[in-house]
């Protein structure tokens, strides 16, 4: 029986969640230590958080469009390749894109409410 693929998600997407927060609390480190007040690092985690969510739309929606059918047409063209196009490029693209969107769905969640506790 195939494990749910759902877990692995959920797992991948925690694991990287804690990997940013890391990196935020780095930050909220070196910045309590130079003396900024409260309300600048709630302002300033809202603002990560959305810079990171955009990076994380970004690349969900890169790897959905490389294995598109409209990029490989395009890559054909360009390149003169012989890779043909096929169904299953687009659901493995996909799949590797869910990853990406769910991560960035989850951080923008964050950040709405880190605004709305901060303020």
């Amino acid at each position: 029986m195939k494990p749910f693929a759902g877990r692995f998600l959920l797992k991948w997407t925690t694991k990287l969640n804690i990997v940013i927060w890391a990196a935020n609390f780095l930050i909220f480190i070196l910045l309590t230590v130079l003396d900024h007040d409260v309300s600048f690092l709630t302002a300033y985690f809202s603002k990560a958080l959305l810079l990171e969510t955009g990076i994380a739309f970004l690349v969900g929606g890169i790897l959905a469009f490389s294995s598109s059918a409209l990029q490989s047409k395009a890559m054909e063209n360009i390149s003169k390749s012989e890779e043909n196009w096929s169904i299953d490029t687009l659901k493995i693209g996909e799949k590797r894109a869910n990853k990406y969107l769910l991560l960035a769905i989850i951080l923008f969640i964050q950040s709405i409410i880190i605004s709305i506790l901060g303020y």
